[in-house]
Order: C-alpha cells, then sequence, then structure tokens
C-alpha cells in the first residue's frame, strides 16, 4: 500500500499503526458493548477512519466499509437487533467522517504532486539546504547538473561541490543574514567528477535555518559565447574562402562588408558606392540596374537577381548577382547582402543545352511517327509535326500542359501510355487500364505497345498503334517518357482481309473431299488443313506432322519414288505429282495422289511447299473391278463362238439323217432343227455384236483372251 507522497517503509510503519489502533478500538468497543454502553463507544472507530483515509485516501475508504460491518457485527452480537436505528445513524456518521477526510487529503496529495512536478520540471535547480548546508532536497535539475550519475542530493552537502569553499560558505552565510530577501551571485562549482560549472546561485532563509536556493547553469550559455566569437572568425574565413564574391552595403549602396573573392574580383573594399563606382568593373550600364535593384529590394522586402555582363578581351563573361534584404530588430531594413556568381560556365552550357533541343526538336519534327514527350510531372515538353498530322489539329499549344491525353481519349477514359511510364508499379497499372490490349514491344527493350480503335480520329476512325518507354538518365531515375503513334488502319486492314481469307480457307478446307498441306522444309514440319485423323484413323495428326513421320506409313515399294520426288522439288523447285499408298490405321493401303508447289520469300529462296492430296483409292478400286468384268465378259464372248460350233455341227448332222429317212416325223424334226438353227443365227448374230465389244476392250482397256487366261 503507497500513497503520493510517503515512501515504503514509512507507508508500512502506517498500515502496522492504523491495524493495531483497529484491533485496540475492537476489543474496547466489545468490552464497552458488552456492558451496555454503545453511545460514546462508537466514537472510537474515528480514529482508525481518520487515519487510514488521511494516510491512504481511496484504500482509506474501503477500510472504512469494512470497520462498519465490524461496529455493526458487535452490535447484533449484542443484543441481537440488526436495524437499531441508532447504530445506522452512527454507522452513517463514521462513513460521513470517512469521505470527508479522504477528499482533503486527495486534495493535499494532488498539490504537493502538482508542486513535485513543478520543480521537476522547471529549468533550473532548486535546492533546499539546512544552515551547515546539507542538502535536504534537490530537484532532477540540480540533480542532473551536480551529479549526472545520482538519483538523488539528499544527504549530502553542498559545499562537496564548491571549487571555492570559502566563497559558498560566504554566501549561505549572507542567505542567512538577508532573511527572506534574495542573494545572488555567479559561482564555479564543480562536478561530482570533478567538470567544474559555472553558475548562478540566488538564496534566501526560509526561517533562519533552511535556506532555499534555484541554480543556473550557465556552462552552455558560457559557451555559446565562446562559440560565437569563434564561429565570427571561423565564418570570417569561411566567407573569404568562398570562391563566389559575397559584399553587404547599407542602403544608399556604400559596401560596409566585403570578401577576399569580391575584392580580388571586382577590386571594391569597404567604403565603395555601387551606385558610382560599379562601372568600374561591370558594364557602363551596371550602375543604373543595380540602382534598381537596391530600390527594389528595400521596397518590396524580397530578394532581387540581375544578370551583369563583363567583356575583356573580346571574351564576355556573365555575371549573376543577388540582392538580400538584411533587416534589423524592427523589420526595417538596413542593409543589403549581395552575392556575385560567374555564371559563364553556365550560360555557356545553357547555350549548349538550348542549340542541342534545337536539334533535336528538328530531329523530332523529322520523324515518320508521331511523336510525343513529356516530363515526370506529367506535362508536355515536346511534339513533332507528324503529331500534328496524325490527329489534324494543332499540337504545339499541349506543350507545358498536361492536356495531350484528349488526343485518343477526349472524355477521360484512361490515362495514355506515357503516364503510366513515368509512375510507379507500371505493371501494375497496365494491368488495370491496359489488361486486354497491351503487350511488350518486339522492338524496344522496357517499352509497351498498344493496338486500338479510335472513332473520333479521322472520318471514319483509325486504328493507332502506342509505344511507351521510360526515359532515364545516367543514374537511372526517370525523367520522362516518350510515346509515338501510328496509323495502324491499313495494317488492321489487311490483317483483317488476311483473316478472312484464313478463315475462308480453313471453313473450305473443312468441307473440302481433299487435303490440303503446307510443308517447311528447315522445321520439316508438316500443318494440315482438313480432318488427316479421319483420313488415316488416327488419334492426332501428331505422327504425320513431320515429314519425316509422314514417311512411316507410306507403302516400302512407293517409299523410294517419292522421296526422290521431294528431293528434286527441294533442288529444282518442279512441282509433285506423285501416286503412293499409304497405310491406314486398320492396316489397309490407300492410294493417293500429291500435287505440290513451292513459295518463295522476297529473296527467290524456296521456304515452303504447298500441296493438295487426292484419295483415289475407290477410283482405282472401281477401274480393277471393270477390268475383271471386263476380262470376263471376253471369256463369255469366246465361249459362246465355241458353242455355236459345237451346236451347228450336230444340228446339221440330225437334219441329213432326217431328210433321208423321211417319215411322219421328218416334217416336226426339220421345223425343230429350223428353230434350232434360228437360235445359232442369233447367237451368231450376237457374236458379231460381241466381236465389235471386244475390238472396244481391246482399243481402250488393252482385254484380250490371253489377259483372261491369266
Amino acid at each position: 500500500m503507497r500513497n503520493l507522497v510517503t515512501g515504503t517503509q514509512d507507508q508500512d510503519r502506517w498500515v502496522v499503526l492504523i491495524l493495531s489502533i483497529t484491533v485496540l478500538v475492537f476489543f474496547i468497543s466489545w468490552y464497552a458493548i458488552s456492558h451496555n454502553i454503545h453511545t460514546v463507544i462508537s466514537h472510537l472507530f474515528y480514529i482508525p477512519v481518520i487515519l487510514a483515509c488521511w494516510r491512504f485516501p481511496k484504500p482509506g475508504i474501503i477500510f472504512t466499509f469494512g470497520l462498519i460491518w465490524g461496529y455493526i457485527g458487535l452490535e447484533y452480537f449484542s443484543h441481537y437487533v440488526m436495524l437499531d436505528p441508532d447504530v445506522i445513524l452512527r454507522c452513517l456518521i463514521i462513513i460521513f467522517i470517512g469521505f470527508v477526510v479522504a477528499l482533503l487529503s486527495l486534495n493535499l496529495h494532488d498539490r504537493e504532486e502538482s508542486y513535485r512536478r513543478l520543480l521537476s520540471a522547471i529549468d533550473a535547480g532548486v535546492i533546499k539546504t539546512d544552515r551547515t548546508g546539507k542538502i535536504v532536497y534537490a530537484n532532477p535539475y540540480a540533480v542532473n547538473v551536480l551529479d549526472r550519475k545520482a538519483v538523488s542530493l539528499h544527504g549530502t552537502s553542498l559545499h562537496e561541490y564548491a571549487i571555492d569553499g570559502p566563497e559558498l560558505g560566504g554566501f549561505l552565510e549572507q542567505c542567512l543574514k538577508n532573511g527572506h530577501s534574495d542573494t545572488t551571485r555567479e559561482l564555479v562549482l564543480k562536478r561530482k567528477d570533478g567538470f567544474p560549472i559555472p553558475v548562478v546561485l540566488t538564496g534566501y532563509s526560509q526561517n533562519g535555518e533552511d535556506i532555499i536556493l534555484t541554480l543556473t547553469d550557465l556552462s552552455e550559455e558560457k559557451w555559446m559565447a565562446h562559440e560565437l566569437a569563434t564561429g565570427r572568425m571561423v565564418m570570417t574565413t569561411l566567407i573569404d574562402a568562398i570562391p563566389e564574391g559575397i559584399f553587404l552595403s547599407d542602403t544608399r549602396g556604400s559596401i560596409i562588408e566585403v570578401n577576399k573573392s569580391c575584392r580580388d574580383l571586382t577590386g571594391w573594399s569597404e567604403g565603395t558606392d555601387l551606385f558610382e563606382e560599379a562601372t568600374g568593373f561591370f558594364s557602363p550600364d551596371a550602375s543604373e540596374k543595380i540602382r534598381r535593384a537596391i530600390y527594389q529590394t528595400i521596397h518590396e522586402k524580397k530578394s532581387v537577381t540581375l544578370h551583369l555582363e563583363v567583356a575583356p578581351d573580346d571574351n564576355t563573361r556573365h555575371y549573376e548577382v543577388s540582392l538580400t534584404p538584411v533587416p534589423d530588430d524592427t523589420k526595417t531594413i538596413t542593409r543589403i547582402a549581395g552575392v556575385i556568381h560567374d555564371i559563364t560556365t553556365r550560360e555557356n552550357y545553357l547555350k549548349q543545352i538550348r542549340e542541342r533541343e534545337e536539334y533535336l526538336r528538328m530531329v523530332l519534327d523529322g520523324l515518320p511517327l508521331a511523336t510525343l514527350v513529356i516530363g515526370p510531372d506529367h506535362k508536355v515538353l515536346s511534339v513533332n509535326q507528324a503529331l500534328a498530322m496524325l490527329f489534324e489539329r494543332e499540337v504545339n499549344d499541349l506543350i507545358g500542359t498536361s492536356e495531350h491525353g484528349h488526343l485518343l481519349y477526349p472524355a477521360g477514359e484512361r490515362p495514355m501510355l506515357c503516364d503510366l511510364m513515368v509512375g510507379d508499379e507500371v505493371d501494375v497499372l497496365l494491368d488495370e487500364w491496359y489488361s486486354d490490349l497491351y503487350s511488350p514491344s518486339p522492338t524496344v527493350p522496357g517499352a509497351y505497345e498498344v493496338i486500338d480503335f479510335f472513332p473520333h480520329i479521322g472520318e471514319a476512325g483509325k486504328w493507332i498503334m502506342s509505344t511507351s518507354a521510360r526515359l532515364v538518365n545516367e543514374k537511372g531515375d526517370t525523367i520522362g517518357a516518350i510515346e509515338t503513334f501510328e496509323d495502324f488502319s491499313t495494317q488492321k486492314a489487311a490483317e483483317e482481309a488476311i483473316r478472312i481469307s484464313e478463315e475462308r480457307f480453313k471453313i473450305a478446307s473443312h468441307i473440302a473431299t481433299d487435303l490440303i498441306f503446307e510443308y517447311d522444309q528447315k522445321s520439316d514440319q508438316i500443318l494440315w488443313f482438313g480432318d488427316i485423323e479421319k483420313w488415316l484413323g488416327l488419334d492426332s495428326p501428331a505422327r504425320v506432322s513431320t515429314l519425316t513421320g509422314w514417311m512411316t506409313l507410306i507403302h516400302e515399294e512407293d517409299i523410294g519414288k517419292v522421296k526422290g520426288a521431294f528431293i528434286h522439288h527441294v533442288l529444282t523447285g518442279d512441282p509433285i505429282t506423285e501416286e503412293l499408298r499409304i497405310k491406314h490405321r486398320n492396316g489397309q493401303y490407300q492410294t493417293w495422289i500429291i500435287k505440290a508447289v513451292a513459295l518463295y520469300n522476297a529473296n527467290f529462296q524456296q521456304i515452303k511447299t504447298v500441296g493438295i492430296v487426292s484419295d483415289i483409292s475407290e477410283i482405282r478400286a472401281n477401274e480393277e473391278a471393270k477390268k475383271e468384268a471386263l476380262i470376263a465378259i471376253e471369256k463369255y464372248i469366246e465361249q459362246f463362238a465355241i458353242l455355236n460350233d459345237h451346236i451347228r455341227n450336230p444340228l446339221q448332222i440330225i437334219a441329213g439323217y432326217n431328210d433321208l429317212q423321211g417319215g411322219e416325223y421328218a416334217h416336226h424334226i426339220a421345223s425343230q432343227i429350223a428353230k434350232v438353227n434360228q437360235i445359232v443365227d442369233q447367237l451368231d448374230k450376237g457374236w458379231i455384236e460381241s466381236e465389235s465389244i471386244r475390238d472396244f476392250l481391246r482399243r481402250h482397256y488393252g482385254i484380250s483372251v490371253k489377259d483372261s487366261q491369266k
């Protein structure tokens, strides 16, 4: 248990005291109440309540309620009456006394703490000593000044920190003698480590015994004074070492101070009249310019810069004179500080820059591509004439502004590429604004390009390809961005025409009965247009995607001629026309006819072979079946001729026997023989017609009896 004032040991003693008194009070009260003494005995409880609430305000309130319950318990056990009005009144009085004492104690403690904090916060030492110089109290400032390693100076003597003991002793005696009148003296004390400290002590006697001292550390003040003197000397040395001319004049133009560089450069010295003697170094009109500049500096109270020239030996040198007003404590301008800079090198450099900028502007205007350059602040630095021609407007008015975005996006739909390039996290910004449009430039490292259609440009709108890249200095810092614009409408129209043509070609290849292929000779890759998988029963075209793989499916009897045809084609460029057999997945062979031609580049170099494949398997099968049928016909015709001879000869014999024998049936036999002869004659006629067929077969198909015999 602690309060704000006392220490731990002191508090512990108070706790023991309060508890002891409380026990004693309870014992006396129990004895008194048991002998029926009630009225006076309750007042004994005031003693521990007042002590507890005074020393420990907040815990004392809790302690008070505990005492009340103890007192109520005593009264209850004496006569077993819980709500005796007299007991309740006595309890309320005890509680009231506890609250009043606690509030008074808290208020006193708050004031003591405020005083302690005030003493700790003030920028001066406060020390309380007895008449012998023994320190009773010292605030943190005093402790820090005299002994930085100590927590408190309590119990030490102020004489321990005196360099001149008698002087300090005399000062303390004077404080006791003067009583409440302040006594001030500047002394030199020493820290615990022996370091001397100049201080100012002010003291008075509080009661004839104690002395209250205030201590002010003069170390910093003394050091600052020394440093000020040293600094002035150093500053003078530094100013003289500065290569620029520096001078200080009054408002009438008379020089008060001047550094060495200014004296060496101009010949000026203290007392030189700028209005009259400035022309001794600068051009003849320098005096008037300086006069106007000083007048402006004084009346407008702002710095003024003017340019002056010197032309020794036809070699013009340029100087920049800066005048700055110097006010006094009343803010009245009493002095003019001037600096003379030799800016000849800078002017020559700026001249070179201007010439280079003019050269770059001419180069930029000569570029065929519309070009825009912006700085890191998104303001336009340069444009060219191609930009004006592309957008059909005057663009020079864009220079120095941030209005270039309206060229492509009049409504501000998105920033331009160059605006993204000068910012941080370019990739994130590109994904945000151009996620479906941008791509890295294939020709410019680190650049990005966008192709988009802009309906407001031109009469019917234009496709524009924008390409933008960062501009960086030798340190790699971004100093701007450049963006070029190219009318991509013609290319887009060509691409669209090619796309449509390719789409038509793909559609035609899918509905065509033939296959179309494209063979790249360098990569040995074959691109098929058509359902090659269906033709050969393959799961994918991978096996026939190369010439080497495709050759594995060709009939071994046809491989030689196909290879020879392709080699001849590659060497000479002659077209290919070959018939071959190629193996289906089911093991059967198909008959293909291949017709191909060579494609050439601009240098007349053969780069690809394009051809068409026709499946003539069914045609070849039909021709074979037709051939077999015609051979069978030939055989049947020969058989018919033989059959006629075999019939006719026996029939003649039968007719002869019938004529010789005669008889009643001879007439019927003769009529039947006539019918048979008629049939044979018809067969002969059919044989003659079949001879014509045989001649046709011999002429057109080369089929003969020999073929049928085979």
